[in-house]
This record gives structure tokens, sequence and C-alpha cells, in this order.
């Protein structure tokens, strides 16, 4: 895994590097790093100042000290503020993000002051001084989503301890002790979305899995490990551990049902820092967290395209271009790795595959998570509104995965809207459309959708099948004014794969089977099948009555979480669709 590391760091790094400006005469210009898929500077890309330092220690080259020294003067003239705060970006107001900018700028103080220049030092110290004072008094900080408050925790105990002043430690110890209030039952960690504790009509609670996994967890597992905090390591290494029933084979994350997943990526979350760093601080008690980290670590890997991470498998096929934005913030992960060292870690004892329970509710979420015999299966009626439009509802089957095959179903938002717009790029050049497993209709120009359904009711049969009803809804959620468009979906997981069964009298059902586009594919509208090869395995669909493929094999795409599929529609046939997907 070291290998991987240093092999990854350093093609993100070099591809950063050229995509430095210099040259330009203009302070709010030169340092800075343009994007080439959004055509602007992202903000915190002067953070890549901390693996640009690792850089240079692990390669000798002095290049990589002073373009880290770049950045920092450009985000001096471009984003400090008077009170000490940054800006996220040029044209933003919100300072928040400044506990990530001076943790990144702690990091290479702490792991490589000795090769920065006496007077860079003393430079950061100084603005490092103001930040933290700034953070101290910054109240709004601690009412945000709950990643801010715990990343808080770990940026004031660094500014502690590269500062030597034991009033940020104890605003650290206070913060970390809030981490305690926001777990629920299950073990996950609630509060994106504020306010953190408002519970939704059906009492669920705001979570987002990859924000928990990529951020908050990670900011909390190093803050318990550096300040030898037992009780918050221990808290940390169990969420992590609870978290793990949304971690899949392939290294990606179940956030198909997510407050925030409109910046969900298939690894992990579009702005945060990644899983690996805090994953690998257990490494050695808890062998199943080293084992995800290392899976997420290849799928960055393999998510890697013209020498940055992409956010999804499937951009480069789509022809999407890649933001920076991924790379610049998971090089600091890699960094962290390597400066620990966690990537030399021996050989993981323990059990190489983790036994999943058969099915389970999460009340928290209302989702229940089905595995049987490779598969695995998300259905949910999660009705925490972050975004209007957002991650779908109404007992909708959010994420099918197979061990060998890989995602078969993987639902985004509802409705793709920029809410983020500095922070989430726009589709160029591919049909850009919802990827959720849907029944929809159109009724007097109005689209009616069973992922819009916020009161569906579900039941779980037996240890393998779950039941919904409900009612198509428009994207408020409110009932067709003239007509009654009720539906029943059952979801059964057996040996041989996905069966679903869906009664309903007006629309059709939607199935966008995950496809990059390139797999050999066969369609039968005769018989009722389509046929998918990945590699060795062959992914089958069919079904009782007849479909239709709009687009033909074109695929269509969605930016979150970044896969293509193929647009399969089935008609009811008195009354109903049936069809079921093996793998073989």
């Amino acid at each position: 895994m070291e290998t991987l590391c240093r092999e990854l760091l350093k093609e993100w790094c070099e591809s950063l590097l050229k995509l430095q400006i210099s040259g330009t005469g203009n302070p709010g210009l030169d340092g800075a790093m343009l994007c080439p898929a959004c055509g602007r500077i992202h903000g915190r890309c002067f953070e890549a100042a901390y693996p640009f330092l690792s850089m240079a220690a692990l390669t000798g080259d002095e290049k990589w000290i002073l373009s880290a020294g770049k950045l920092y003067d450009w985000a001096e003239y471009t984003l400090s503020q008077e009170d000490g705060s940054y800006l996220n970006d040029i044209d933003s107001g919100w300072k928040g993000t400044t506990v990530f900018n001076l943790t990144q700028m702690a990091d290479c103080l702490l792991f490589h002051g000795e090769r920065m220049p006496e007077s860079m030092k003393k430079q950061w110290k100084v603005r490092m001084g103001r930040g933290a004072e700034f953070l101290l008094c910054y109240e709004e900080l601690r009412e945000n989503n709950i990643n801010y408050p715990i990343a808080e925790s770990l940026a004031m105990y660094e500014l502690g301890i590269v500062l030597e002043e034991k009033r940020y430690i104890r605003e650290a110890e206070r913060l970390a002790a809030m981490a305690e209030q926001v777990m629920t039952m299950s073990g996950l960690v609630f509060g994106e979305g504020v306010p953190r504790c408002k519970k939704s009509p059906r009492g669920c609670q705001p979570v987002d899995i990859g924000y928990n996994v990529e951020e908050t967890l990670p900011a909390l597992a190093l803050y318990g490990v550096m300040s030898k905090d037992e009780k918050v390591s221990r808290l940390a290494r169990e969420s992590m551990k609870a978290h793990l029933d949304f971690a899949l084979p392939d290294g990606g994350w179940d956030n198909s049902f997510g407050t925030r997943n409109f910046k969900w990526t298939y690894w992990g979350s579009r702005t945060s820092d990644g899983c690996a760093l805090g994953y690998l601080l257990f490494a050695e008690e808890e062998p199943e967290l080293a084992r995800a980290a290392e899976r997420n670590l290849r799928l960055l890997r393999a998510s890697t395209a013209d020498g940055l991470l992409a956010g999804g498998p499937h951009y480069k096929a789509a022809g999407q271009r890649i933001c920076v934005h991924h790379t610049f913030t998971h090089a600091k992960v890699l960094a962290g790795v390597l400066d620990r060292g966690l990537a030399r870690a021996g050989k993981r004892k323990g059990r190489k595959t983790e036994k999943k329970t058969a099915i389970r509710h999460y009340p928290e979420t209302d989702t229940v998570v089905m595995n049987r015999h490779g598969f695995r299966a998300t259905v949910t009626a999660y009705d925490w509104e972050y975004v209007t439009g957002g991650h779908v509802s109404g007992g909708t089957l959010s994420l099918l995965h197979h061990f060998a095959a890989g995602p078969l179903l993987c639902a985004g938002m509802g409705q793709y809207t920029r809410y983020e717009a500095p922070n989430m790029q726009t589709p160029r050049g591919a049909r850009h459309e919802c990827l959720a497993l849907r029944i929809e209709a159109w009724e007097n120009g109005v689209l009616y959708s069973s992922i819009y359904e916020n009161r569906g009711q579900m039941e779980i049969l037996g240890d393998n099948e779950v039941e919904v009803r409900g009612n198509l809804k428009n994207i408020r959620h409110e009932d067709a004014p003239d007509i009654w468009l009720p539906y029943c979906v059952r979801y059964c997981l057996t040996d041989e794969g996905m069966t679903v069964k869906a009664r309903f009298a007006v629309g059709i059902l939607i199935c966008p089977l995950i496809s990059e586009s390139g797999e050999e594919t066969i369609v039968s509208r005769e018989t009722g099948e389509v046929k998918i090869y990945r590699g060795r395995t062959k992914i089958r669909l069919k079904t009782e009555g007849t479909l239709e493929l709009p687009y033909g094999t074109e695929r269509i795409f969605n930016l979150s979480p970044g896969f293509q599929a193929l647009r399969i529609e089935m008609k009811p046939m008195r009354g109903a669709v049936k069809f079921s997907l093996q793998i073989r």
C-alpha cells in the first residue's frame, strides 16, 4: 500500500503543479490553480501546500517548497481576512473552511517544518495565530453541519501544539466532547443538516455517510489519537466500524440516501478529504477498518484520469472534464498516511471477509440494508430533506451492488441542482439524467415520481424482502390534484439476484442499469432481456413484460455519483411490472 500511496501522491501532485498559475504578474492569480473542469480557481486549492511539502520530503526537490509558498502567498492576497479567517472562495462569504485551511498549515509545520525556511515558518505561525483567535470566537461554526465543529477540534488541537498555546487545546477538548452527543443508536454520526437535533416527520435524523467517513470521523479519530484521549478514540473507532455496513467491496461508499449526497461521489464526497487516514489509524486493532481504507485507496487509483481524481468511475467515459477540487483535498490524506507511517503497517490479522447481517433497518434514516450471496441492496424511505429534490425517498432501491459485478443500480440526486454551485460541476455533452430506479408519470405537465414520496410505508418481510407502498408525488411532495397515483413495490433478494415486483396503474417504471460505454450489450425486446458483459461477468435483466430503451444502447450519465447507465423503461401489464437482475 505504501507504493500505491507514493505513486498516486506523485501523480496527483505533478498534475496539480502543472495547473499552478505563474508569470502573470498578478498576485490575485499567480500561485493559484486553475480548474480545467470549472474554469475557475477553487479557493481551497492552497491546501495543496501540505501534499507539496510531503513531496519535497519524498523527492528532496526544492520546487515543491517554492510552490507551497506561492500557494500561501496567493491565499493571503485573495482569501485572507482582517478577522483572521479565510474565505472559502474568492466570491464567497463563507469562512467555515478556515478550519481545514489552518489544519493543513499546521500539518505542514508538524511534519515538514524543518524543510521550510525560517522566515516562512515565522510568517505562517503569525498567520495561524490570527486564524486560531478567529475560530475561538466564531460561534456560527458550532451550530453548523457537524463536520465543522468536529474538524475544528482537530484544528484547534494542532494549532495548540504548533503555537504552544494551551487555550487552543482546551477548546479542542470542549469541541471533541460534542461527538458523544451526535451518535445514533446504530453508531452513525448525525448532524449533516441544521438544526442538527431536528427530526423529520418520520423521526429521521440528518445523516450523510460521505461526510461522516471522509471528514467527521477521520478528524475525530486524529484528535483522539494525537491527544491520547482514549474515550474519543474509542468512540471514533466504534463509529467507523458501524459505518462499515455502507462500505462496498470495491472501495465505494453507499451514500445513496445521505442528506448531502448532492456532493456524493462513489468513492466518498466531493469536497472532503477521504477516509483512509482516519481508518488506518486503528489498523492494528481493527483489521476490517484497514481493509476498507485499502479498498478505497485502490478505487481512488482506478478513478484517476489525466493525472487527477475524477468525481466518479465513469467521468472519463462520459466525456466529463476532471475538477481539481477532489485531487487537492484527497492528496492531503495520502500525505498524512505517508507522513504518519500508516502505509507501512504489516500484514493485517483477522478475517479477510466481514460477515454482514442479512437484513438491517436503520431507523435514523428509515433505510434497510440487505445482504445475500454477494449482493447488497439499500432500500430507503428517508425524509430528512437538505435540498429539495435531493436524495431519493419513497422506498427506492437506491443501491444494488454485487461483489463481482460491482454497482448495478445507484441513485444519486432525484433532480441534479448545483446547490453549492462553486463546488459542483456542470454536466457537459452527456444525457444527464436521474439514475434512480423509479416509477413516474406526467400529469398536466407536472412530473410525479415514487422517489418524491415522503410518507410511504415500508415493511420488512423475513430476512430478504421489503415491500413499500406510496403515492407518486411531485418534487414538493404533493399529490396530483385530480388523480390518485398509488404504487406498491416488493424487492426480494435471493441467491440468484434481485427480483422487483411493482404494481401501479399509471406511468412507467424506469430502471437505469449501471453500465459504462464500451461494455458489450445485447438487447432482446422479444424476450424482454438485456445482457451486459463486464469483464468475465454477465449481468442479465429479465422482465416478464416488454421493455424499451428510448436511447438504444447510448448511455445516460449523472455527475453524482458519477456513473453511466442504460435507461430501460417498462410499462405495466395488467397493472404490474416484474423484472429480475442476475449475475453469472
